[in-house]
């Protein structure tokens, strides 16, 4: 019996935690501020490089979760440009940039967009090649963003902001897709007849040595 009432008590309290729910109407207020007002109604332990600084505005007037405070907060620290690392159960703020080498989240799968955080997806493509996305869609990632291209595997390392890879995710999906095959077709035509009508060059010095070679199209 008291083993049952030890479980029944926990789930109360754990239920009670998860149901908690804060004020969180913030007008141009002082960001460790409010990363201070939320690490005492969360419990949650907070490190602030000591670059963070600046006002952020939250309005809401209604009370909302602990989880969706932090999403709030997540995202007024990106306006800013700073982000949220977890290390161990301490989360520390930092600069935006300095987040993307730090011990931020990597995932083939496409990261939740809430909290607002940095991550690193690795997206491994199957009918587009990664070169050409990289040449092509350079714009894919945010002022804090980077991207790269793996062309011996196909793949592309994003770090961005969560909601940007939510929205690469969606760009992806309608671009990485097989070509029409009547399209391929005039495709692997053209490039067969461009490779029939390349001529190599030689050109030679006085000596009669090769000294280069020059590829042109008949």
């Amino acid at each position: 019996m008291k083993f049952l009432i030890g479980i029944f008590t926990v789930l109360i309290t754990t239920t009670s935690f998860a149901e908690e729910k804060i004020k969180m109407n913030f007008l141009n207020e002082e960001i460790p501020k409010i990363v201070e007002f939320y690490s005492k109604a969360s419990g949650q332990k907070f490190i602030l490089d000591a670059t963070v600084r600046g006002k952020v505005t939250i309005l809401n007037p209604s009370e909302v979760s602990l989880d969706e405070a932090f999403s709030l907060i997540s995202e007024g620290l990106a306006i800013n440009g700073y982000a949220v690392v977890k290390n161990g159960d301490v989360f520390t703020v930092k600069n935006a940039r300095s987040a993307q080498r730090d011990n931020i989240q990597v995932s083939s799968e496409v990261p939740t967009a809430k909290p607002q955080r940095m991550a690193t997806w690795v997206i491994n493509l199957k009918n587009i090649t990664a070169n050409d996305v990289q040449k092509d869609l350079r714009l894919l990632t945010s002022s804090y963003g980077e991207l790269a291209a793996v062309a011996n595997s196909n793949q592309l390392v994003i770090t961005d902001w969560t909601s940007n890879l939510q929205r690469v995710a969606e760009l992806i999906k309608q671009v990485d897709k097989p070509m029409d095959p009547s399209v391929a077709k005039l495709v692997a035509q053209s490039l067969k007849e461009r490779k029939e009508t390349r001529e190599v060059k030689i050109i030679k010095n006085k000596d009669g040595e090769t000294q280069k070679t020059e590829t042109t199209e008949k």
